[in-house]
């Protein structure tokens, strides 16, 4: 019966470094201060029309 040879050591695979930074873990967002946010919109408030506010000339159809 015909005898393999011994197997050839194969080489460990070469280390790959990672080519980007470690994740860091992320900071929580800035908790939102409402003192600075815009006032929000009443929808429900009056309408009020002011002279000299909005277009010079009204579309005709």
């Amino acid at each position: 019966m015909a005898t393999r040879p011994d197997d050839p050591k194969i080489p460990a695979p070469d280390r790959i470094e990672p080519q980007s930074p470690p994740e860091l873990p992320v900071n929580e967002p800035p908790m939102e201060d409402p003192v600075q946010q815009p006032p929000e919109i009443d929808p429900v408030g009056p309408d009020i029309v002011e002279p000299g506010r909005g277009p010079d000339e009204m579309p005709t159809s």
